[in-house]
């Protein structure tokens, strides 16, 4: 389990903002959080820059996307960001 500077597992920062880990049918992995979006239940997904896998670490580019929880469609067209925690430190607590 890879760690930060301060200790603390990616995992576990992950975990405090409400994301698990998990893989798709597919064989992709990715944080996952369940969200509603434009009334559609739905989750968010991360995964690495590669799209296949968890960051390892929070200064990585990574890509975001929100799916329909259901079907699995994508809703949202997956973004990238400059960092795990430039993207993590855009979300309201």
């Amino acid at each position: 389990m890879k760690k930060n500077s301060q200790g603390t597992s990616i995992d576990e920062i992950m975990e405090k903002h409400g994301f698990g880990a998990g893989s798709s049918g597919g064989g992709c992995e990715w944080y996952t959080k369940p969200i509603t979006y434009k009334g559609k239940k739905a989750f968010v997904a991360i995964t690495d820059d590669g799209g296949l896998s968890l960051p390892e670490s929070l200064e990585e580019p990574i890509y975001v996307g929100i799916y329909d929880i259901d079907s699995g469609d994508e809703l949202e067209e997956a973004k990238k960001f400059s960092s795990l925690k430039f993207y993590l430190d855009t979300l309201i607590d």
